[in-house]
């Protein structure tokens, strides 16, 4: 936040978020959403789960929620608990060595200090030639820790209490390969399980679906996570009564683990819980993705290329079906699991989505090359505007069927099958993965993500055809002269010559392309761009209710409406430029399943790769640098092993500690990171009250928190960048008026009698900058 935001900001509340709250009117009122989390608890720690109808105005509610009210429907009889299990810490008593920690809680460390001596060496990318020079210094030696060597370290890590084991299976295959097939997995439902009973998701996991309605001038349903969605409240309907649903979420996509050289990649597959909200879900922090299996990637040694392929595909479909077979299992005839608090619940698991890219959506759904891989439309199909009807899984399995016993071709009969194959626009694996999986369904599961479907496509596409139009210069010209502004990337040589484009990039030059093009481009082309752009901006929406549906249907018609403008000004080339007339691209045709998709699954930004692609960092990529170079899905195995027991090692001693030692803080949370903030978020209004009331002499001055009636601002300790003299911070920041603004600032909070003196000096000279702040209005962060 700028400097003279923040005195604007002091001086005109209302008036700023007055305008702020008209402005996203047009997509959803936020209040509307406070409301929702205020009403619906994320966790229910009765035994039943009650069905609420009735219209509700939650506590404590601003003005302009007066003209709402939200009626929040329950799935009625779901979610029962059946008595008392063992909770996270219960397990952690039951641990072979609970008996020496009676004692000594943190054994096999000699105490808390050593403990977290250990944990930072643990945790740090020194290697363990490095540990070992560590501990020799004579500095360490004095303190005296109990273990001596590296080795000695990862052993005590490697007896701390367990976490799911990794299991080693060989792969057969009926071609040969050029090197041996190795799968690293683990169980599944001990996966969820350690994602279930972690006690700090307690006020951030939901077992009920929902359905939420908004009352304003007509009844409106909102869509805010999975369980408001018609998918969980279908799916609750087909298990028993009583019985908890559990969305499995399961994630994959090839990676590069080798720097610069070698050529190695991993194919991992994460796994989590579509029932803990998204927000704490999508947090990187909070790992609640766990790393599930490394699937392999062969070489296989026939000669035809498609051959391979199909042999590949076959391999990643046969080596899901031994992971999830505990899933199906559950899925079919329940399991008993335990809750945060211990309680035991009838679970059953089907696969409520699973985040992956084109390519990989394409072969998980069994599908050939220029197919749909959630809908029945071909290439020629993609452009059409309207939405095809959706792939079931019964139709793929008919077509193998038919395949099968129709055609009489035996599925190893590769060059015969994979050529019937392709008559039904399949891929020819004739055993896809979700075939005994119950209420999964590749159109429902195979949600829309936003990096790889949306970003991902503005870069390809939207931007190829602008520079096609006014020519790489022209655009880059365009691009560098644009006025710098804070927090915002400016692109001082243009964006043609971008290397390693992020999806952090595509964003940014998403917030530029419209204005950029604006006069250089026909009429008709520039709306259909903007209509596409309008679509990425409402589909990123948190909270997304139907009257964003509507706007959603209605950019992506206008598109469509003003799309030949595209091809009538040659903006779609082909190789040496010459035009296409077509519209054969998978990812415009996934646009026309978003709104479904909201509809089913809530809305699609909790399933972007984003959360995922970083989880590769800290599951894959991390783990084989920290090796050898051999061996490295061993390596990654055991090093995952080692971190997550450090990661419930730590968290168990830490909750023991503070039942032995209970203290009362008022430390503020600054984030939603569920390893460090307290259960309950601070309320800045009431805090802001109580400074202002003088409860805390000892708070530094300016006060860091404060409020009026709409909003509350806390600012950290500490000012991020400092003190800086008023100039500084006037050339930091591009600020040229700021001398003028804060020389009306001083004539306004000043005397009387300064008040009208139009020469005032500014009574100070430096600045406290802070660059980011944590607002508070209406009830939410």
């Amino acid at each position: 936040m700028h400097v003279h935001e923040l005195i604007q900001i002091s001086n005109s509340f209302p008036t700023l978020f007055h305008q702020r709250e008209l402005e996203r009117e047009d997509v959803l009122d936020m209040n509307d959403t406070m409301e929702i989390q205020d009403q619906a608890p994320m966790f229910d720690q009765s035994e039943t789960a009650p069905h609420q109808t009735a219209p509700q105005e939650p506590p404590g509610a601003h003005a302009s929620s007066q003209h709402h009210q939200t009626i929040i429907e329950e799935f009625p009889g779901a979610a029962q608990t059946f008595g008392i299990g063992p909770t996270f810490l219960d397990k952690f008593n039951m641990d072979q060595y609970a008996a020496e920690r009676t004692t000594n809680l943190y054994y096999p460390f000699a105490s808390k200090e050593e403990w977290e001596f250990a944990l930072f060496l643990l945790r740090s990318k020194l290697s363990m030639v490095a540990i070992n020079a560590m501990l020799t210094l004579q500095l360490i030696r004095r303190a005296g820790p109990s273990f001596r060597t590296a080795r000695d370290l990862r052993n005590r890590a490697e007896i701390l209490p367990g976490c799911p084991q990794w299991k080693c299976k060989a792969m057969r295959t009926v071609h040969p390969t050029k090197y041996p097939i190795h799968l690293f997995y683990r169980n599944p439902i001990e996966c969820l399980q350690v994602l279930l009973e972690n006690p700090k998701l307690k006020s951030h996991i939901q077992f009920t679906p929902l359905r939420i309605f908004q009352l304003a001038q007509e009844r409106m349903r909102v869509y805010s996570e999975w369980w408001t969605g018609d998918a969980a409240w279908s799916m609750q309907e087909k298990i028993p009564a009583g019985a908890t649903l559990l969305g499995t979420i399961l994630s994959s996509d090839k990676t590069n683990i080798s720097i610069m050289t070698g050529g190695r990649a991993a194919h991992p597959l994460l796994i989590s819980l579509a029932n803990i909200s998204m927000d704490v879900r999508t947090r990187s922090s909070n790992h609640a993705f766990l790393l599930l299996a490394l699937l392999p990637i062969p070489k296989f040694t026939h000669k035809n290329k498609k051959i391979c392929g199909v042999l590949e595909s076959r391999l990643v479909h046969e080596c899901l079906d031994i992971i999830t077979q505990p899933l199906k299992k559950a899925a079919e005839i329940g399991v008993m699991m335990t809750d945060p608090l211990g309680y035991r619940r009838y679970c059953f698991t089907p696969l409520a989505a699973y985040i992956v890219d084109t390519p990989e959506a394409t072969m998980l759904a069994g599908v050939a090359g220029k197919t749909s891989p959630v809908t029945l439309a071909s290439y020629t199909q993609f452009g059409d505007n309207f939405r095809h009807h959706p792939r079931m899984a019964q139709n793929t399995l008919r077509d193998l069927q038919r395949i099968e016993s129709e055609s009489q071709i035996h599925p190893w009969d590769l060059k015969t099958y994979i050529k019937e194959a392709m008559k039904y626009r399949l891929n020819g694996v004739h055993q896809p993965f979700f075939r005994d999986w119950p209420m999964s369904e590749p159109s429902i599961f195979l949600t829309p993500e936003l990096l790889h479907h949306s970003h991902k496509f503005s870069w390809d596409h939207d931007v190829t055809w602008c520079r096609n139009i006014l020519g790489s210069a022209e655009i880059d010209f365009r691009f560098s002269v644009l006025q710098p502004h804070t927090g915002f990337r400016h692109f001082t040589e243009g964006i043609s010559n971008l290397q390693q484009v992020t999806g952090r990039k595509h964003r940014d030059v998403e917030r530029y392309l419209i204005p950029v093009i604006a006069d250089g481009v026909p009429t008709r082309f520039l709306i259909a761009l903007r209509a596409l752009m309008d679509f990425r901006y409402l589909e990123q929406a948190r909270v997304i209710d139907e009257r964003a549906c509507t706007l959603l249907q209605a950019s992506l018609k206008e598109f469509h409406d003003n799309k030949a403008s595209i091809l009538a000004a040659d903006a779609r080339q082909g190789k040496q430029r010459r035009p296409i007339n077509n519209w054969h691209i998978p990812k415009l045709e996934f646009f026309q399943s978003v709104v479904p998709g909201v509809r089913l699954n809530g809305p699609p930004i909790q399933w972007s790769a984003d959360t995922t692609e970083h989880a590769h960092i800290t599951e894959i990529k991390d783990p084989a640098r920290a090796s050898n170079n051999r061996q490295y899905e061993e390596q990654i195995c055991r090093y995952l092993d080692r971190t997550e027991k450090c990661r419930q090692f730590d968290m168990a001693t830490s909750m023991l500690e503070k039942m032995d030692h209970p203290s009362d803080t008022l430390a503020a949370p600054e984030s939603d990171n569920i390893d460090t903030q307290a259960q309950a978020k601070t309320d800045y209004f009431d805090l802001s009250d109580r400074l202002k009331r003088g409860e805390f002499p000892s708070a530094p001055t300016p006060l860091r928190t404060f409020s009026n009636e709409c909003v509350a601002l806390h600012m950290a300790y500490t000012p991020h960048l400092g003190r800086m003299s008023i100039d500084e911070v006037a050339t930091k920041f591009q600020i040229p008026d700021l001398n003028a603004v804060l020389s009306m600032y001083a004539q306004q909070k000043l005397s009387r009698e300064s008040a009208g003196n139009n020469t005032l000096c500014i009574p100070f000279h430096e600045l406290e900058v802070w660059t980011n702040t944590l607002e508070e209005a209406d009830g939410g962060y």
